[in-house]
């Protein structure tokens, strides 16, 4: 699954870190009965291959839906590199104990995720709970929750995001649509929360907003959140991608093959609207290191 990305058009700071990558590993460990899918082997050796390419050192190891609340492929990674290169954002379920989490956290785990996307508006007052709720697990141990959602759904939820008593990540530049402009529903009410201070955004995965060759109507999108706020900016790869074809019905009963995806290009990209290098580096360094290293 070797792909050869881009050169990178600017100098690569030191301790820079991807914040968004997966690791699969069936053979050592086996996926959930209820996936949705089956992902492609991109095991430890592959991630560190990937972050070689780009000149990283570091990565934040999200847990992916495959493996369910299992969240030994992550640790396994982290293990592999080491905790100074490697944290990871996990997920749970009520089965977990305070113990639990405690052993999480001693193993370099820094936050939960939730996926709260859907194709219409959420239930607020249910999102609300699961919110509150995720807070009473996370809270004592200094952790951050990390949600994936919808621009509508942001906006939905603006009064409740911004009252958080942790920090929030919101992940995929909240599956905004490139196409649009800087006026569609959620906008404004993202760069409001960014405002508040205890709100980070994942610029990861251009793919995922963008159909366009090259990217280049998320730029005016890009510009403003690094107007907005640029110390709560982070970048990930979303490597080894795992967003099928458009159409494809996704099946547990075979295997999905990853979106090749040329990551030094988006970065180079990314680094070209922040515009300038002290910016790139609080992207890739400094707003990690205050987030995950802590």
């Amino acid at each position: 699954m070797t792909q050869t990305y881009q050169a990178m058009a600017f100098t690569v700071p030191e301790n820079a870190c991807d914040c968004h990558v997966h690791v699969f590993d069936a053979g050592r460990f086996p996926l959930s009965a209820d996936r949705v899918y089956t992902p492609d082997h991109a095991p430890l050796s592959a991630l560190e291959a990937h972050l070689a390419q780009l000149s990283f050192r570091r990565a934040i190891l999200v847990q992916a839906s495959p493996y369910g609340t299992d969240n030994a492929c992550i640790l396994d990674a982290i293990e592999g590199m080491g905790q100074d290169r490697a944290r990871a954002v996990a997920v749970i379920d009520d089965s977990f104990g305070d113990e639990d989490l405690a052993r999480l956290h001693g193993a370099g785990v820094r936050g939960i995720r939730l996926n709260l996307r859907t194709h219409g508006d959420v239930d607020a007052q249910s999102v609300a709970a699961q919110l509150d709720h995720a807070v009473q697990r996370v809270l004592a141990l200094g952790w951050h929750i990390q949600i994936y959602t919808t621009l509508g759904n942001i906006a939905l939820l603006e009064d409740k995001l911004a009252a958080l008593p942790v920090d929030l990540v919101l992940d995929h530049m909240c599956c905004l649509d490139a196409a649009g402009d800087l006026t569609q529903t959620g906008f404004d009410s993202l760069c409001r929360l960014l405002a508040c201070g205890h709100v980070y955004l994942k610029l990861s995965a251009l793919y995922r907003v963008s159909r366009q060759p090259g990217y280049g109507e998320v730029q005016p999108f890009i510009e403003k959140l690094f107007t907005t706020r640029p110390d709560r900016m982070l970048w990930g790869s979303d490597w080894p991608h795992t967003m099928p074809a458009p159409g494809t019905v996704r099946s547990p009963d075979k295997i999905e093959h990853f979106r090749p995806e040329d990551n030094g290009q988006a970065l180079n990209l990314v680094a070209q609207w922040a515009g300038d290098p002290a910016i790139v580096k609080a992207m890739l360094v400094d707003n990690p290191e205050r987030l995950y290293w802590r």
